[in-house]
């Protein structure tokens, strides 16, 4: 691997540690995150801000100002292109005088897909694709999923003892789930919009269907409970 390689593999780790950070808070929008950087050394970060607010590449410029003109941004989403609740990213980097960019995975969304790198190359802007595919694949697996079906994304989590049961036979409420399973649920429910379980599991157990992560920074994001 060369050291320019090498450095590209780091600055899009980063960018992928921001994406990370705001999952479960950016709905409906993907959690992207963003960096721009002068060679090795990153003078601007961002990531997406809640629905409304600023996408990662506008944060990432925003801080970077001056510095943005003649450095690369690396993004862990193709931009996009047009009018939303807020501008097109494309239009931000392109009036920043960003001089490369280097995208992790396309965006699947049809107001998007391939068109958001188009613009940016039209612009006489170097666009490189691919960089952290890997990693953009497992972390946007749902987003692709809805974007390319139009149907929600299901994780099922369910409960067994040794015996195949997934319920007393006398109908009481009894724990099944050991305390790993407990904590790995209540650290992955912030990242869901939603939670469905049966009539039943209400009526036997009275949950409170909330997400209780043992770590989380920031106010924890809870998913819509659907009965």
């Amino acid at each position: 691997m060369s050291a320019r390689s090498a450095g590209s593999s780091r600055l899009m780790s980063r960018a992928f540690e921001l994406a990370r950070a705001v999952r479960g808070t950016t709905s409906p929008n993907p959690a992207v995150g963003a960096v721009v950087a002068r060679g090795s050394q990153i003078v601007g970060e961002g990531a997406t801000q809640p629905p409304g607010g600023a996408h990662a590449e506008a944060m990432a410029l925003r801080q970077a100002g001056d510095l943005a003109h003649g450095a690369t941004l690396y993004v862990t989403l193709e931009p996009c292109d047009h009018y939303g609740r807020t501008p097109p990213c494309t239009e931000a980097i392109i009036e920043s005088g960003i001089a490369r960019v280097v995208v992790a995975v396309g965006d699947p969304d049809l107001r998007v897909s391939g068109r958001g790198l188009e613009q940016l190359r039209e612009a006489g802007i170097e666009v490189s694709l691919g960089d952290g595919a890997a990693e953009g694949a497992a972390h946007y697996e749902a987003y692709v999923h809805h974007r390319r079906t139009g149907r929600p994304f299901v994780t099922a989590k369910f409960a067994a003892s040794l015996d195949g049961r997934i319920a007393s036979t006398s109908g009481d409420s009894r724990w099944i789930s050991g305390p790993q399973t407990l904590r790995w649920a209540h650290q992955n429910r912030p990242l869901f919009d939603a939670m469905l379980v049966g009539v039943e599991t209400i009526i036997v157990d009275n949950p409170q269907l909330t997400a209780r992560p043992e770590r989380w920074s920031g106010p924890v994001p809870q998913p819509l409970r659907v009965i």
